[in-house]
Protein backbone atom coordinates (compact mmCIF):
# COMPACT_ATOMS: atom_id res chain seq x y z
CA UNK A 1 0.00 0.00 0.00
CA UNK A 2 2.83 2.39 0.93
CA UNK A 3 4.63 1.34 -2.27
CA UNK A 4 1.61 2.33 -4.36
CA UNK A 5 1.16 5.64 -2.57
CA UNK A 6 4.81 6.57 -3.14
CA UNK A 7 4.65 5.41 -6.75
CA UNK A 8 1.63 7.60 -7.45
CA UNK A 9 2.89 10.67 -5.57
CA UNK A 10 6.63 10.78 -6.39
CA UNK A 11 6.93 8.27 -9.23
CA UNK A 12 9.04 5.68 -7.38
CA UNK A 13 8.57 3.33 -4.43
CA UNK A 14 12.30 3.22 -3.53
CA UNK A 15 12.03 -0.57 -3.39
CA UNK A 16 10.62 -0.50 0.15
CA UNK A 17 8.44 -3.57 -0.35
CA UNK A 18 11.30 -5.55 -1.90
CA UNK A 19 13.65 -4.63 0.96
CA UNK A 20 11.11 -5.50 3.68
CA UNK A 21 10.02 -8.82 2.15
CA UNK A 22 13.56 -9.77 1.19
CA UNK A 23 14.76 -9.17 4.76
CA UNK A 24 11.85 -11.18 6.19
CA UNK A 25 12.47 -14.12 3.84
CA UNK A 26 16.22 -14.02 4.57
CA UNK A 27 15.58 -14.17 8.32
CA UNK A 28 13.14 -17.07 7.88
CA UNK A 29 15.62 -18.94 5.70
CA UNK A 30 18.44 -18.36 8.19
CA UNK A 31 16.29 -19.70 11.04
CA UNK A 32 15.17 -22.69 8.95
CA UNK A 33 18.78 -23.46 8.06
CA UNK A 34 19.67 -23.64 11.74
CA UNK A 35 16.68 -25.77 12.78
CA UNK A 36 15.66 -27.77 9.69
CA UNK A 37 18.73 -27.92 7.47
CA UNK A 38 17.36 -30.63 5.17
CA UNK A 39 14.29 -28.56 4.27
CA UNK A 40 16.49 -25.51 3.70
CA UNK A 41 18.63 -27.60 1.34
CA UNK A 42 15.56 -28.76 -0.60
CA UNK A 43 14.38 -25.17 -1.08
CA UNK A 44 17.88 -24.06 -2.11
CA UNK A 45 18.10 -26.87 -4.66
CA UNK A 46 14.67 -26.00 -6.05
CA UNK A 47 15.66 -22.35 -6.38
CA UNK A 48 18.87 -23.31 -8.20
CA UNK A 49 16.97 -25.59 -10.60
CA UNK A 50 14.47 -22.81 -11.33
CA UNK A 51 17.28 -20.36 -12.15
CA UNK A 52 18.94 -22.86 -14.50
CA UNK A 53 16.43 -22.05 -17.28
CA UNK A 54 17.06 -18.28 -17.29
CA UNK A 55 20.84 -18.92 -17.27
CA UNK A 56 20.55 -21.24 -20.29
CA UNK A 57 18.36 -18.66 -21.98
CA UNK A 58 21.01 -16.00 -21.27
CA UNK A 59 23.61 -18.08 -23.11
CA UNK A 60 21.43 -17.80 -26.26
CA UNK A 61 19.93 -14.30 -25.97
CA UNK A 62 22.50 -12.40 -23.93
CA UNK A 63 19.67 -10.96 -21.81
CA UNK A 64 19.21 -11.71 -18.11
CA UNK A 65 17.23 -9.59 -15.64
CA UNK A 66 18.81 -11.27 -12.62
CA UNK A 67 17.03 -9.13 -10.03
CA UNK A 68 13.58 -9.79 -11.55
CA UNK A 69 14.33 -13.52 -11.73
CA UNK A 70 15.47 -13.67 -8.09
CA UNK A 71 12.41 -11.72 -6.99
CA UNK A 72 9.97 -14.02 -8.77
CA UNK A 73 11.71 -17.21 -7.61
CA UNK A 74 11.65 -15.88 -4.04
CA UNK A 75 7.91 -15.15 -4.29
CA UNK A 76 7.17 -18.62 -5.68
CA UNK A 77 9.15 -20.40 -2.93
CA UNK A 78 7.95 -18.07 -0.15
CA UNK A 79 4.87 -20.15 0.71
CA UNK A 80 6.95 -23.31 1.22
CA UNK A 81 9.55 -21.41 3.22
CA UNK A 82 6.92 -19.79 5.46
CA UNK A 83 5.14 -23.10 6.01
CA UNK A 84 8.32 -24.96 7.00
CA UNK A 85 9.38 -22.05 9.23
CA UNK A 86 6.02 -21.71 11.00
CA UNK A 87 5.25 -25.41 11.55
CA UNK A 88 7.85 -26.02 14.30
CA UNK A 89 7.01 -22.61 15.76
CA UNK A 90 3.35 -23.65 16.10
CA UNK A 91 4.28 -26.97 17.71
CA UNK A 92 6.91 -25.60 20.12
CA UNK A 93 5.49 -22.17 21.02
CA UNK A 94 1.77 -22.26 20.09
CA UNK A 95 0.90 -19.17 22.12
CA UNK A 96 3.45 -16.99 20.33
CA UNK A 97 2.42 -18.41 16.96
CA UNK A 98 -1.26 -17.75 17.74
CA UNK A 99 -0.48 -14.13 18.63
CA UNK A 100 1.49 -13.77 15.39
CA UNK A 101 -1.47 -15.18 13.45
CA UNK A 102 -3.99 -12.79 14.97
CA UNK A 103 -1.80 -9.70 14.60
CA UNK A 104 -0.75 -10.35 11.01
CA UNK A 105 -4.30 -11.21 9.92
CA UNK A 106 -5.99 -8.31 11.74
CA UNK A 107 -3.50 -5.71 10.52
CA UNK A 108 -3.67 -7.07 6.96
CA UNK A 109 -7.49 -7.12 7.02
CA UNK A 110 -7.66 -3.51 8.23
CA UNK A 111 -5.02 -2.33 5.75
CA UNK A 112 -6.95 -3.81 2.78
CA UNK A 113 -10.25 -2.45 4.13
CA UNK A 114 -8.84 1.08 4.60
CA UNK A 115 -7.23 0.85 1.17
CA UNK A 116 -10.57 0.06 -0.52
CA UNK A 117 -12.25 2.89 1.41
CA UNK A 118 -9.53 5.27 0.18
CA UNK A 119 -10.30 4.08 -3.34
CA UNK A 120 -13.96 4.97 -2.78
CA UNK A 121 -12.85 8.47 -1.77
CA UNK A 122 -10.96 8.86 -5.02
CA UNK A 123 -7.41 8.02 -3.91
CA UNK A 124 -5.16 5.48 -5.58
CA UNK A 125 -5.89 3.52 -8.75
CA UNK A 126 -8.94 2.04 -10.40
CA UNK A 127 -9.06 -1.76 -10.55
CA UNK A 128 -9.14 -1.79 -14.36
CA UNK A 129 -8.24 0.54 -17.17
CA UNK A 130 -11.03 1.70 -19.53
CA UNK A 131 -11.48 -0.33 -22.73
CA UNK A 132 -12.01 1.41 -26.05
CA UNK A 133 -14.63 -1.07 -27.25
CA UNK A 134 -16.60 -1.14 -23.98
CA UNK A 135 -18.33 1.63 -22.06
CA UNK A 136 -17.85 1.00 -18.35
CA UNK A 137 -19.22 3.46 -15.84
CA UNK A 138 -17.50 1.66 -12.97
CA UNK A 139 -13.90 0.43 -13.18
CA UNK A 140 -13.55 -0.83 -9.59
CA UNK A 141 -11.13 0.22 -6.89
CA UNK A 142 -7.80 -1.16 -5.75
CA UNK A 143 -6.53 1.88 -3.86
CA UNK A 144 -2.75 1.97 -3.69
CA UNK A 145 -2.16 -1.72 -4.40
CA UNK A 146 -0.66 -2.60 -7.76
CA UNK A 147 -2.34 -5.84 -8.84
CA UNK A 148 -6.10 -6.26 -8.47
CA UNK A 149 -5.93 -10.03 -8.92
CA UNK A 150 -3.30 -10.40 -6.18
CA UNK A 151 -5.36 -8.18 -3.91
CA UNK A 152 -8.55 -10.20 -4.46
CA UNK A 153 -6.73 -13.49 -3.73
CA UNK A 154 -5.32 -11.99 -0.55
CA UNK A 155 -8.81 -10.79 0.38
CA UNK A 156 -10.09 -14.36 0.07
CA UNK A 157 -7.57 -15.54 2.68
CA UNK A 158 -8.24 -12.62 5.03
CA UNK A 159 -12.01 -13.02 4.67
CA UNK A 160 -11.74 -16.73 5.50
CA UNK A 161 -9.79 -15.87 8.67
CA UNK A 162 -12.27 -13.15 9.71
CA UNK A 163 -15.30 -15.40 9.13
CA UNK A 164 -13.75 -18.30 11.04
CA UNK A 165 -12.91 -15.94 13.89
CA UNK A 166 -16.42 -14.44 14.09
CA UNK A 167 -18.66 -17.52 13.65
CA UNK A 168 -18.18 -19.18 17.08
CA UNK A 169 -18.25 -15.83 18.90
CA UNK A 170 -21.13 -13.87 17.45
CA UNK A 171 -23.41 -14.73 14.54
CA UNK A 172 -24.35 -11.06 13.97
CA UNK A 173 -20.64 -10.23 13.70
CA UNK A 174 -20.34 -13.05 11.16
CA UNK A 175 -23.12 -11.56 9.02
CA UNK A 176 -21.55 -8.07 9.18
CA UNK A 177 -18.13 -9.47 8.33
CA UNK A 178 -19.63 -11.41 5.43
CA UNK A 179 -21.28 -8.23 4.14
CA UNK A 180 -18.00 -6.32 4.40
CA UNK A 181 -16.17 -9.14 2.65
CA UNK A 182 -18.63 -9.27 -0.26
CA UNK A 183 -18.80 -5.47 -0.56
CA UNK A 184 -15.02 -5.08 -0.78
CA UNK A 185 -14.77 -7.94 -3.27
CA UNK A 186 -17.47 -6.29 -5.41
CA UNK A 187 -15.62 -2.96 -5.31
CA UNK A 188 -12.46 -4.70 -6.55
CA UNK A 189 -14.56 -5.96 -9.47
CA UNK A 190 -12.95 -9.40 -9.87
CA UNK A 191 -14.72 -12.72 -10.45
CA UNK A 192 -12.22 -14.31 -8.07
CA UNK A 193 -13.11 -12.03 -5.20
CA UNK A 194 -16.89 -11.91 -5.62
CA UNK A 195 -17.53 -15.61 -6.27
CA UNK A 196 -14.89 -16.79 -3.80
CA UNK A 197 -16.18 -14.62 -0.95
CA UNK A 198 -19.77 -15.62 -1.73
CA UNK A 199 -18.83 -19.32 -1.50
CA UNK A 200 -17.00 -18.77 1.79
CA UNK A 201 -19.82 -16.75 3.40
CA UNK A 202 -22.47 -19.33 2.44
CA UNK A 203 -20.59 -22.56 3.09
CA UNK A 204 -18.39 -21.94 6.13
CA UNK A 205 -21.28 -22.14 8.65
CA UNK A 206 -22.27 -25.52 7.20
CA UNK A 207 -18.72 -26.86 7.21
CA UNK A 208 -18.25 -25.92 10.86
CA UNK A 209 -21.12 -28.12 12.06
CA UNK A 210 -20.58 -31.62 13.46
CA UNK A 211 -22.25 -34.87 12.39
CA UNK A 212 -24.76 -34.77 15.26
CA UNK A 213 -25.98 -31.36 14.10
CA UNK A 214 -26.63 -32.73 10.60
CA UNK A 215 -28.43 -35.80 11.95
CA UNK A 216 -30.74 -33.66 14.05
CA UNK A 217 -31.60 -31.50 11.05
CA UNK A 218 -31.81 -34.20 8.38
CA UNK A 219 -35.40 -33.22 7.62
CA UNK A 220 -34.21 -29.75 6.63
CA UNK A 221 -31.91 -31.03 3.86
CA UNK A 222 -34.74 -31.32 1.30
CA UNK A 223 -36.11 -27.79 1.84
CA UNK A 224 -32.55 -26.43 1.97
CA UNK A 225 -31.72 -28.04 -1.38
CA UNK A 226 -34.95 -26.69 -2.88
CA UNK A 227 -34.16 -23.22 -1.57
CA UNK A 228 -30.65 -23.40 -3.06
CA UNK A 229 -32.06 -24.34 -6.48
CA UNK A 230 -34.57 -21.46 -6.29
CA UNK A 231 -31.80 -19.00 -5.37
CA UNK A 232 -29.72 -20.21 -8.31
CA UNK A 233 -32.67 -19.75 -10.67
CA UNK A 234 -33.29 -16.28 -9.24
CA UNK A 235 -29.65 -15.35 -9.81
CA UNK A 236 -29.84 -16.59 -13.40
CA UNK A 237 -33.05 -14.63 -13.97
CA UNK A 238 -31.68 -11.41 -12.48
CA UNK A 239 -28.09 -12.05 -13.61
CA UNK A 240 -27.93 -9.33 -16.30
CA UNK A 241 -29.37 -6.72 -13.91
CA UNK A 242 -26.89 -7.69 -11.18
CA UNK A 243 -23.96 -7.58 -13.60
CA UNK A 244 -25.07 -4.18 -14.89
CA UNK A 245 -25.30 -2.93 -11.31
CA UNK A 246 -21.78 -4.24 -10.64
CA UNK A 247 -20.45 -2.66 -13.83
CA UNK A 248 -19.54 -6.00 -15.42
CA UNK A 249 -22.28 -6.60 -17.96
CA UNK A 250 -20.83 -4.65 -20.91
CA UNK A 251 -17.34 -6.03 -20.30
CA UNK A 252 -18.51 -9.65 -20.05
CA UNK A 253 -20.82 -9.27 -23.05
CA UNK A 254 -17.93 -7.97 -25.13
CA UNK A 255 -15.65 -10.81 -23.93
CA UNK A 256 -18.33 -13.39 -24.83
CA UNK A 257 -18.81 -11.93 -28.30
CA UNK A 258 -15.07 -12.00 -28.94
CA UNK A 259 -14.04 -15.38 -27.50
CA UNK A 260 -17.16 -17.15 -26.19
CA UNK A 261 -17.37 -18.59 -22.69
CA UNK A 262 -13.56 -18.86 -22.52
CA UNK A 263 -13.41 -15.08 -22.89
CA UNK A 264 -15.45 -14.65 -19.71
CA UNK A 265 -13.76 -17.40 -17.68
CA UNK A 266 -10.17 -16.72 -18.72
CA UNK A 267 -10.30 -13.00 -19.62
CA UNK A 268 -8.13 -13.56 -22.74
CA UNK A 269 -5.53 -15.56 -20.82
CA UNK A 270 -5.93 -18.38 -23.35
CA UNK A 271 -4.79 -15.89 -25.99
CA UNK A 272 -1.76 -14.90 -23.91
CA UNK A 273 -0.94 -18.58 -23.41
CA UNK A 274 -1.14 -19.28 -27.13
CA UNK A 275 1.20 -16.37 -27.93
CA UNK A 276 3.67 -17.40 -25.22
CA UNK A 277 3.78 -21.02 -26.41
CA UNK A 278 4.22 -19.94 -30.04
CA UNK A 279 7.11 -17.69 -29.01
CA UNK A 280 8.68 -20.40 -26.88
CA UNK A 281 8.53 -23.00 -29.66
CA UNK A 282 9.64 -20.69 -32.47
CA UNK A 283 12.49 -18.89 -30.67
CA UNK A 284 13.99 -21.63 -28.47
CA UNK A 285 15.05 -25.27 -28.93
CA UNK A 286 12.61 -27.95 -27.80
CA UNK A 287 14.81 -29.08 -24.90
CA UNK A 288 14.43 -25.59 -23.37
CA UNK A 289 10.84 -26.54 -22.51
CA UNK A 290 12.30 -28.73 -19.75
CA UNK A 291 14.13 -25.86 -18.07
CA UNK A 292 12.09 -22.77 -19.00
CA UNK A 293 13.44 -19.47 -20.27
CA UNK A 294 12.77 -17.14 -17.36
CA UNK A 295 11.16 -13.72 -17.40
CA UNK A 296 14.18 -12.48 -19.35
CA UNK A 297 13.67 -14.98 -22.17
CA UNK A 298 10.00 -14.06 -22.67
CA UNK A 299 10.30 -10.31 -22.13
CA UNK A 300 12.72 -10.16 -25.04
CA UNK A 301 9.89 -11.06 -27.44
CA UNK A 302 6.61 -10.21 -25.69
CA UNK A 303 5.38 -7.08 -23.95
CA UNK A 304 2.75 -9.18 -22.11
CA UNK A 305 5.04 -11.98 -20.95
CA UNK A 306 2.91 -13.18 -17.99
CA UNK A 307 0.14 -15.59 -19.03
CA UNK A 308 -1.52 -15.03 -15.61
CA UNK A 309 -2.20 -18.75 -15.22
CA UNK A 310 0.21 -19.84 -12.49
CA UNK A 311 0.86 -23.40 -13.66
CA UNK A 312 1.76 -22.26 -17.18
CA UNK A 313 3.73 -19.24 -15.98
CA UNK A 314 5.85 -21.48 -13.73
CA UNK A 315 6.39 -23.96 -16.58
CA UNK A 316 7.27 -21.34 -19.21
CA UNK A 317 9.61 -19.43 -16.89
CA UNK A 318 11.19 -22.30 -14.95
CA UNK A 319 10.33 -25.55 -16.73
CA UNK A 320 9.73 -28.78 -14.83
CA UNK A 321 11.22 -27.24 -11.66
CA UNK A 322 8.44 -24.65 -11.69
CA UNK A 323 5.80 -27.34 -12.20
CA UNK A 324 7.33 -29.28 -9.29
CA UNK A 325 6.98 -26.25 -7.01
CA UNK A 326 3.32 -25.88 -8.03
CA UNK A 327 2.54 -29.54 -7.31
CA UNK A 328 4.61 -29.59 -4.10
CA UNK A 329 2.96 -26.45 -2.70
CA UNK A 330 -0.62 -27.67 -3.04
CA UNK A 331 0.21 -31.29 -2.14
CA UNK A 332 1.87 -30.09 1.06
CA UNK A 333 -1.13 -27.93 2.03
CA UNK A 334 -3.76 -30.58 1.29
CA UNK A 335 -1.76 -33.29 3.07
CA UNK A 336 -1.42 -31.01 6.08
CA UNK A 337 -5.18 -30.33 5.97
CA UNK A 338 -5.90 -34.07 5.74
CA UNK A 339 -3.70 -34.82 8.75
CA UNK A 340 -5.68 -32.19 10.69
CA UNK A 341 -9.07 -33.35 9.42
CA UNK A 342 -10.39 -33.94 12.95
CA UNK A 343 -10.20 -30.21 13.60
CA UNK A 344 -13.48 -28.44 12.93
CA UNK A 345 -11.85 -25.66 10.92
CA UNK A 346 -9.98 -28.05 8.62
CA UNK A 347 -12.88 -28.36 6.16
CA UNK A 348 -13.14 -24.58 5.86
CA UNK A 349 -9.42 -24.21 5.16
CA UNK A 350 -9.57 -27.07 2.63
CA UNK A 351 -12.35 -25.12 0.88
CA UNK A 352 -10.14 -22.02 0.82
CA UNK A 353 -7.21 -23.99 -0.61
CA UNK A 354 -9.47 -25.47 -3.29
CA UNK A 355 -10.67 -21.98 -4.22
CA UNK A 356 -7.07 -20.74 -4.45
CA UNK A 357 -6.14 -23.77 -6.58
CA UNK A 358 -8.95 -22.86 -8.98
CA UNK A 359 -7.74 -19.25 -9.00
CA UNK A 360 -4.23 -20.52 -9.75
CA UNK A 361 -5.49 -22.45 -12.74
CA UNK A 362 -7.93 -19.83 -14.08
CA UNK A 363 -6.67 -16.39 -13.02
CA UNK A 364 -3.13 -16.65 -11.63
CA UNK A 365 -1.39 -14.31 -9.18
CA UNK A 366 -1.47 -16.81 -6.30
CA UNK A 367 1.90 -18.59 -6.12
CA UNK A 368 3.51 -15.64 -7.95
CA UNK A 369 2.05 -13.14 -5.48
CA UNK A 370 4.28 -11.19 -3.14
CA UNK A 371 1.41 -10.45 -0.72
CA UNK A 372 -0.35 -13.77 -0.24
CA UNK A 373 2.25 -16.23 1.05
CA UNK A 374 2.49 -15.25 4.74
CA UNK A 375 -1.27 -14.96 5.56
CA UNK A 376 -1.94 -18.12 3.55
CA UNK A 377 0.75 -20.11 5.37
CA UNK A 378 -0.37 -18.76 8.76
CA UNK A 379 -4.00 -19.76 8.18
CA UNK A 380 -3.01 -23.32 7.26
CA UNK A 381 -0.62 -23.57 10.20
CA UNK A 382 -3.45 -22.46 12.54
CA UNK A 383 -4.72 -26.06 12.37
CA UNK A 384 -1.77 -27.02 14.59
CA UNK A 385 -2.69 -24.48 17.29
CA UNK A 386 -4.76 -25.67 20.28
CA UNK A 387 -7.67 -23.35 19.50
CA UNK A 388 -7.20 -22.96 15.76
CA UNK A 389 -8.21 -19.55 14.42
CA UNK A 390 -9.10 -17.37 17.39
CA UNK A 391 -8.73 -20.07 20.03
CA UNK A 392 -12.24 -21.53 19.63
CA UNK A 393 -11.79 -24.53 17.36
CA UNK A 394 -14.90 -26.44 18.38
CA UNK A 395 -17.76 -27.58 16.16
CA UNK A 396 -21.06 -25.81 16.66
CA UNK A 397 -23.74 -27.94 18.23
Amino acid sequence: MLNGALLQSVGTSYGLSMIFKGTLLALMYSSLWQRRQAQAWYLSLLGALMLLGPLLSFSQTGQLFWLAELQLVSKILALLLAFYYLKPLALQTPKACGQLLQRVMLISFLVVLVNVLLGLLGFGYTAYQPMEAVQQRFLGYKGFFYSTNELSALWLVLSCWALLYCWPRNKVAYLLTGLISLSCAALMLTKTGVLGCLVLVLLLPLLLQNGRWWQQRRALLGPLLLLSVMLCLLLLWQGPALLQWAGLWDKWQYAYQQRGLAGILLSSRDLYLSRSLQTLISEYPVWQLLFGVGISGMQLYLKKYFVELDLFDLWIFYGLAGVLVFVWSFTLLFWHNWQSRQRSQAAAIILLNLLLLMVCLLAGHVLTSGMLWLPWALLNISLLLPGGVGGTDERSA
